[in-house]
C-alpha cells in the first residue's frame, strides 16, 4: 500500500480566475504563496461571460501575460469551465450535488465543442491544458468522455482521501468549502478570492503558515494515487457522509 496517503497532503485550488476578479486579494494571496514556495492550482476560466463576475474589477494588466508568469512559477493552470454560465439547474451529475450546470446533461456533442473552444484559447496562449474541474462542481460522464477526447486526464473534484483512478481519469478529492485539513490523506482546499473579506485573508494566512509543510505540489499529488479497496471503501464513506450532510444543511 502506498503509505503516503496516511500523511495530510493538500493543494491549494483557487477558483473563477479571470480578467474580471478580485486582483488586489490574489496580489496578497500571490505573495504568500511565494513567501512559503507554494504553488496552487489556478482554475482559469477561458472566456468569461459570467454577469456576477463581471462585475468585479478588471485587471489593468495583459491578463494572459500574468497568467503565463503564474505558469512559470510552478503554478498549475486548470480550465475551469468555458464561459462560466449556468443554463439550468441539473438533477443528475456525476457527483451526485445537483444546482446549477454549465456541462451536466448536455449532449457530449455540445460538452465536447465547448471545452474544446476553451482548449483552443489556452492553446493560442501556448499554455497546455491537463486538469479540468467544472463551475459548481457539476458535470457528468460525458463531460469526462469529451475531457478525455480532447487530452485532459484529470479533474480537480471528487470525493475520498487520495487521489483515484476513475472512468479513465484521476481525480483529485475536494471535500470542503472551508479551511480545514484532516489529520491524514489527501484533500484539495478550495478557495474563492472575490468572496474573500480582510478576516477571510488573515485566517487564510494563519492557515497556510501553520500548514505549509502539508502543502504539495500539482505534480507531486500525481504521485500519492491510490486505488486499493481502503481507499475505496474511504471515498464511499466521504460519498455518503457528505452527501447527507449537504442534503440537511
Amino acid at each position: 500500500m502506498n503509505t503516503e496517503i496516511f500523511k495530510c497532503r493538500l493543494i491549494i485550488r483557487i477558483d473563477d480566475v479571470a480578467p474580471n476578479m478580485n486582483w488586489n486579494m490574489m496580489k496578497k494571496v500571490k505573495h504568500i504563496f511565494q513567501k512559503h514556495n507554494i504553488k496552487p492550482v489556478i482554475g482559469v476560466i477561458p472566456k468569461n461571460e459570467d454577469k456576477e463576475l463581471k462585475n468585479y474589477p478588471k485587471c489593468e494588466f495583459n491578463f494572459w501575460e500574468e497568467i503565463k508568469e503564474l505558469k512559470n512559477l510552478g503554478w498549475e493552470i486548470a480550465m475551469h469551465g468555458y464561459q462560466h454560465l449556468y443554463e439550468f439547474d441539473c438533477k443528475k451529475d456525476y457527483l451526485g450535488l445537483g444546482g446549477k450546470t454549465e456541462f451536466a446533461n448536455l449532449p457530449y456533442e455540445t460538452q465536447l465543442q465547448r471545452i474544446n473552444l476553451g482548449l483552443k484559447i489556452f492553446r493560442e496562449q501556448n499554455i497546455d491544458i491537463k486538469s479540468f474541474f467544472a463551475p459548481n462542481h457539476t458535470f457528468d460522464k460525458n463531460t469526462i468522455k469529451a475531457c478525455k477526447t480532447l487530452g485532459i486526464n484529470s479533474i480537480v473534484d471528487g470525493y475520498g482521501i487520495a487521489p483515484y483512478h476513475e472512468d479513465g481519469v484521476l481525480f483529485f478529492p475536494q471535500l470542503f468549502y472551508r479551511l480545514y485539513a484532516l489529520p491524514f490523506g489527501f484533500q484539495t482546499l478550495q478557495i474563492h478570492l472575490n468572496y474573500f473579506s480582510e478576516k477571510d485573508y488573515l485566517n487564510f494566512e494563519k492557515f497556510i503558515y501553520k500548514n505549509k509543510h502539508k502543502i504539495i505540489t500539482f505534480e507531486e499529488a500525481f504521485n500519492i494515487s491510490n486505488d486499493t479497496l481502503f481507499s475505496k471503501t474511504s471515498r464511499l464513506f466521504f460519498e455518503k457522509t457528505l452527501k447527507l450532510k449537504r442534503l440537511l444543511s
